[in-house]
């Protein structure tokens, strides 16, 4: 139990024994909006008759950046370490630290704090596209959260070939897909007044039907030829309506037994024909052809592997 105390002691020695003295440890920013950066330069003071050389001054985060005016300290003197914040896209309290290394038996610890506010928002916060035939047109407003001066959008900029912007207002944007390349996430630069950086936009394209296959293969394997094997597999979509237009495998020995109509999805049933199994093994692909309500066809190819004795 006393050694417990004498340690906890230890610890609880304020930094101004130390060798080095900070005439802060920590520091709070306030308010912060988001994507600025802000500076902090905390004071040190070798307390001691020998220099002291700085082995380490690192942050616990990347968005926070501690560069020390020099590693070696003479007796008496005092310098800063120059700490710079960026609040990024960050939100509510944040808590960064720095650690200073040094020749000494000690680490120094200087805690940040921070409270990133988020003065604007979009309407809609993240444009989601789903069901894309083709092209798609959208609009996204910009609000300010904030008293004060409003936001406004300077310019924007399209990291996407396939994605094309256009400004209306100082507060709306019009954003166009096109073309099936367009596809997937993309990324709009919002260069908005009063923001030290481009805020990124999120648009994300989904073609006009994501079909899921459920498993995503097919497997006869470990079966003895001349053996009937049924298997199955699940067509799921979230939205819209898709028709079976056609099926085939393309390995002799399946067939195509049936298929079952599900909520949003099909059930299609597959299995062998005895006399036409071989032993061996290998692969081949079940080819399903599918039609949306819009006319648009999509093919997919679930794989089968098979290895028969």
């Amino acid at each position: 139990m006393r050694k417990c105390f004498l340690f906890l002691l230890l610890l609880a020695v304020p930094a101004v024994s130390r060798g080095l003295q900070f005439d802060q440890m920590s520091h709070d920013f306030g308010k912060l909006l988001q994507q600025k950066v802000v500076h902090w330069n905390p004071k040190v003071t070798n307390k001691t008759d020998h220099p002291i050389t700085l082995l380490q001054v690192r942050a616990n985060c990347g968005c926070t950046v501690p560069i020390p005016d020099k590693t070696i300290l003479a007796p008496g003197e005092t310098m800063k370490i120059n700490i710079t914040f960026d609040s990024g896209l960050f939100e509510g309290h944040q808590e960064k630290i720095v650690t200073v290394k040094t020749d000494e038996p000690y680490t120094y610890v200087i805690i940040i704090t921070v409270n990133v506010v988020k003065a604007y928002s979009f309407t809609p916060a993240i444009l989601d596209i789903p069901n894309f035939d083709g092209k798609a047109i959208r609009e996204v407003n910009l609000s300010t959260n904030i008293k004060g001066k409003p936001f406004t959008i300077k310019r924007i900029e399209s990291k996407s070939p396939h994605i094309t912007v256009k400004k209306n207002s100082p507060t709306e944007v019009e954003i166009t897909a096109t073309g099936e390349e367009s596809a997937g996430e993309n990324t709009v630069l919002m260069y908005l007044s009063g923001m030290d950086k481009p805020v990124d936009y999120r648009v994300i394209v989904h073609l006009m039907r994501e079909v899921k296959v459920q498993p995503s293969n097919i497997l006869f394997m470990g079966i003895r030829s001349g053996t009937k094997a049924v298997r199955s597999v699940v067509l799921k979509w979230s939205a819209g309506d898709y028709k079976l237009e056609k099926m085939d495998c393309d390995l002799p020995f399946v067939k195509i037994s049936g298929t079952k109509p599900m909520e949003d999805g099909l059930r299609i049933m597959v299995e062998s024909i005895p006399k036409e199994m071989k032993k061996g093994y290998g692969t081949g692909n079940l080819k399903i052809k599918l039609r949306s309500g819009s006319g648009k066809t999509e093919t997919i190819k679930v794989p089968v592997a098979f290895n028969l004795y």
